[in-house]
C-alpha cells in the first residue's frame, strides 16, 4: 500500500495541467515549443537572407563584378559598392578600437576600483546613455562634435570641416560605451570572491588580480560585450549619416569623408523603388553587409576562443 506523504497533493488538488498531461507529457510539450521557438527563429533569419539574395541577385546578373567597382553613379547606371564597404569598415573598425578598450577599462574601474557611494549613480548614467535614441547622439555629434573636431585639427592639418571618418568613429563608440560597460562590469561580477582572495593570498598587487584573475575569468562576457557592440557599429544609422559627410571618396586617412552602407540605405532607397536595377544595387549594399555583419562576428567568436584558450579557460 502506496502512503502519501503529508502535504504532499492527491489527484483531486494537483493543478489541471498535471492532471490533464502527466510529467513526461509536461517535458515533451516544453522542449516542443522550444524547438519550434527555435526553428521560428531560424526561419526568420533565413527569410531575410532569401529576401536579400532575390532582391539583389538582379544587380549581381546584370552588373556582373562592376557591382564591386570604385564608382556609384545612378544617373549613368554605374552601380559600384566599394565606395560603401570602405567606408563602412573604417568607421565601424576605429569605432570598435575606441570603444572597446575604454568600456572594459570603465567596466573594470566600477567593478574593482570605484568607491560604493559613486558605483550606483555612475551604471545609472550608464543605462541612460544606451537609452538615448542614436538621432540625438547623431544631432549633438552635428551641433558639438564636428565643430569641436574642425577647431583642433584645422590648424594642424590645413582645411578640415569636421565631418568624416574620425567624427562618425567617436560617435560610435560613444554610443557602444553602454553596452560594453554594462555587459563587462556584470561579467566581472560574476568571478567568485575566492579568486580575488586567493591571488591576494599569493601576493598579488590590486592591479595583478584585476588584470590576471578577473580579467582572465570575464574574458567570456567582455566577448559577448564585443559582439554586440560589433552588431551595432556596423548596423548604426541616423548619428554616422548625420556626421560622415556622405562623400563619394575612398577614405585615406581618418579626416575623409565617406558614405557608408547603411546610410545610402537610408538616404536612396525612396529614389530607387522606380528604378528596378538602382533598387537591387541597394538590396546588394544591404546583402554585403548582412555578410559583413557575420564575417565580423565570426573573426570575433575565434579571437575570443583563443583568448580563453591562452587563459586557461577552454580546451
Amino acid at each position: 500500500m502506496l502512503i502519501r506523504e503529508p502535504g504532499a497533493p492527491n489527484w483531486v488538488t494537483r493543478p489541471w495541467y498535471d492532471r490533464l498531461f502527466g510529467a513526461t507529457a509536461r517535458d515533451l510539450l516544453g522542449r516542443s515549443l522550444l524547438l519550434l521557438f527555435s526553428i521560428v527563429t531560424s526561419l526568420v533569419i533565413v527569410g531575410i537572407l532569401v529576401l536579400l539574395l532575390v532582391e539583389a541577385l538582379p544587380a549581381f546578373v546584370t552588373l556582373g563584378s562592376g557591382i564591386f567597382g570604385p564608382i556609384w553613379n545612378p544617373n549613368q547606371n554605374q552601380f559600384g559598392i566599394a565606395v560603401f564597404i570602405a567606408g563602412t569598415l573604417w568607421v565601424s573598425s576605429f569605432a570598435i578600437l575606441l570603444a572597446v578598450p575604454l568600456g572594459v577599462g570603465g567596466a573594470l574601474f566600477l567593478s574593482e576600483y570605484c568607491p560604493s557611494r559613486l558605483r550606483l549613480p555612475l551604471r545609472m548614467i550608464m543605462e541612460l546613455m544606451a537609452a538615448i535614441p542614436s538621432i540625438v547622439y547623431g544631432l549633438w555629434a552635428l551641433k558639438t562634435l564636428v565643430p569641436a573636431l574642425r577647431s583642433a585639427f584645422q590648424p594642424l592639418i590645413g582645411y578640415y570641416s569636421g565631418f568624416g571618418v574620425l567624427a562618425g568613429a567617436i560617435i560610435l563608440a560613444v554610443m557602444l560605451l553602454p553596452t560594453i560597460v554594462a555587459v563587462s562590469e556584470d561579467a566581472m561580477r560574476m568571478v567568485p570572491d575566492t579568486l580575488r582572495e586567493a591571488s591576494y593570498a599569493l601576493g598579488a598587487s590590486r592591479s595583478e588580480t584585476a588584470r590576471r584573475v578577473v580579467l582572465s575569468g570575464a574574458l567570456p562576457g567582455i566577448g559577448a560585450a564585443v559582439l554586440l557592440s560589433l552588431g551595432r557599429a556596423i548596423g548604426e544609422t541616423m548619428a554616422v549619416l548625420m556626421v560622415t559627410g556622405n562623400s563619394l571618396v575612398f577614405p585615406v586617412s581618418i579626416f575623409d569623408q565617406t558614405y557608408v552602407m547603411t546610410s545610402a540605405l537610408a538616404n536612396q532607397l525612396g529614389y530607387a523603388l522606380a528604378d528596378p536595377l538602382y533598387r537591387s544595387a541597394l538590396f546588394s549594399v544591404a546583402l554585403v553587409l548582412l555578410l559583413i555583419s557575420v564575417m565580423f562576428t565570426l573573426l570575433a567568436k575565434v579571437t575570443i576562443r583563443w583568448g580563453m584558450r591562452r587563459q586557461g579557460l577552454r580546451r
